[in-house]
């Protein structure tokens, strides 16, 4: 009859400094993009009132003669336009994707690793489904490359395992 001692018995999965950092990260990110999808369903009105001021500048714009930037501005107004056509789905994409950052934070603070999927899953499903419904353009650049940041700290995750 054999005895294990307890250095013979198998250690539990503790959660790292990283991984805690991150989620806690986590957990306040998607605590202001709650916020930020409410607001933005409540202030997309005013995003319709401030495109008849839009259109005034760009015809002004254009009788200056610079055409670029007159282009960059409608540009900008359909994607205003189409914002606020869909704002009901964009809104329950980003409550989604904030849910699914959320739960899957709480996952990887268990040291599971399908919290890390779904996390990852919650983290790009509002860019795929924002650009493919909205578009992209050159306004939208500087958002986009922001909002492609967040993934970044997925290799944060896969190298502390």
């Amino acid at each position: 009859m054999e005895f294990q001692t307890l250095d013979d018995q198998p250690k539990a999965k503790t959660m790292t400094a990283t991984i805690n950092v991150l989620t806690i990260l986590t957990f306040i990110g998607c605590g202001i993009a709650f916020i930020s999808a409410i607001w933005s369903l409540y202030s997309s009105g005013k995003s319709m009132e401030q495109m008849a001021m839009m259109q005034e500048q760009i015809d002004q714009i254009s009788e200056s003669g610079s055409e670029t930037a007159a282009n960059i501005m409608m540009q900008s107004m359909d994607m205003v336009k189409k914002q606020y056509d869909n704002r009901y789905l964009l809104l329950i994409v980003n409550l989604l994707a904030s849910g699914l950052c959320v739960f899957g934070a709480l996952e990887m603070r268990k040291m599971r690793k399908n919290g890390y999927y779904l996390w990852l899953t919650g983290e790009l499903l509002p860019i795929l489904i924002t650009v493919a419904i909205i578009g992209f353009n050159l306004m939208g650049g500087m958002f986009w490359a922001l909002r492609f940041f967040s993934p970044a700290f997925s290799s944060f995750f896969m190298v502390s395992k």
